[in-house]
């Protein structure tokens, strides 16, 4: 297969994949590479019981991502607890964000992030809704073209 139809193929697969618009997932294409980014949270969480968040990386594109990185952002009143990352991948927590370093994130492979989090109500308060905000960039991916969202509603 030549260059031409791999390029023509990963347009497609882009061009169905945005078409799902599901709000908790991005794909964007580069030189190659087809990334999918995807948070997944619950909908719902109690006030003050940790629960779990999973963030997905795929390269389904034939080019690899060197230097990937993932800014992972919660809104209060959430707060990031623990991260257990993929063989290969490093998170840190500093305050109420993740840093996740993929380093490269190869041809048709898939790293996760698992991420435990504890959303506290005020007191008074009867819920609260919240996004959790993953955003990717690597080589040849800018900040903005691999965004994914989800929200988590915290309930007493």
């Amino acid at each position: 297969m030549n260059k031409f139809a791999f390029s023509a193929a990963a347009v497609l697969m882009l061009a169905a994949a945005l078409g799902c618009n599901d709000d908790d997932n991005d794909v964007t294409g580069s030189r190659g590479s087809l990334v999918s980014l995807d948070v997944d949270a619950p909908s719902f969480a109690q006030s003050g019981v940790e629960f779990g968040i999973q963030i997905n990386a795929a390269n389904v594109g034939f080019s690899n991502i060197r230097n990937g990185r993932v800014a992972i952002t919660f809104e209060t009143p959430l707060a990031p607890r623990s991260v257990d990352a993929s063989a290969g991948t490093t998170a840190t927590i500093s305050g109420s964000s993740v840093s996740w370093d993929l380093q490269t994130l190869d041809s048709n492979t898939r790293s996760n992030l698992d991420i435990r989090v504890i959303g506290t109500l005020s007191s008074g308060e009867s819920s609260r809704s919240a996004r959790v905000r993953a955003e990717l960039t690597g080589q040849g991916i800018s900040a903005g073209e691999a965004v994914a969202d989800d929200f988590v509603t915290i309930t007493p």
